[in-house]
C-alpha cells in the first residue's frame, strides 16, 4: 500500500490537535529537507553507511511529527536496513527516501498544502 506523501489530519494528530504546531512543524521540516537529501546523496556517493544511519534516523524522527508518512516510512526502512546492509544494497532504500523528499518539496512549491483538516495526499 502506498503511503500519503502528506496527511494532515494524522500531523494535527501528532501535534495534539493543534493545526498552528502542525504547520509549524511541518515548515521546519520543510527548511530541513534539502539537507538531510544533500547529506544522503554524499553518504551513498561515498558509501559511509553510519552517516546514511545517522540522517535516516534524523530524518525518521523530524518527520514523525508531521504527517508525511511517506518520507517518516521510508526514513525508518532506510534506518533498520543501515544495520544489516553493506552500502551498494541501500542504493534503492536511499533513492526512495529522495523521492519522497522530491515529492514532498513538490507539493509545497505548489502551493497547494492541504488545510489541517484536509483529505491525505499521495
Amino acid at each position: 500500500m502506498a503511503h500519503p506523501v502528506l496527511d494532515p489530519r494524522l500531523g494535527v494528530e501528532c501535534t495534539y490537535g493543534d493545526p498552528v504546531t502542525w504547520r509549524e512543524a511541518l515548515d521546519l521540516l520543510y527548511g530541513l529537507l534539502p539537507e538531510y537529501a544533500d547529506n544522503l546523496r554524499a553518504a551513498l556517493k561515498t558509501g559511509d553507511i553510519a552517516r546514511m544511519h545517522r540522517v535516516a534516523h534524523g530524518l525518521s524522527g523530524a518527520s514523525s511529527y508531521c504527517g508525511t508518512v511517506a518520507v517518516h516510512a521510508s526514513a525508518k526502512q532506510l534506518e533498520a536496513l543501515c544495520l544489516h546492509e553493506n552500502a551498494s544494497a541501500l542504493r534503492e532504500p536511499v533513492n526512495a527516501v529522495l523521492h519522497h523528499i522530491d515529492r514532498l518539496m513538490h507539493l509545497r512549491q505548489s502551493e497547494h498544502l492541504p488545510a489541517a483538516d484536509g483529505d491525505p495526499i499521495y
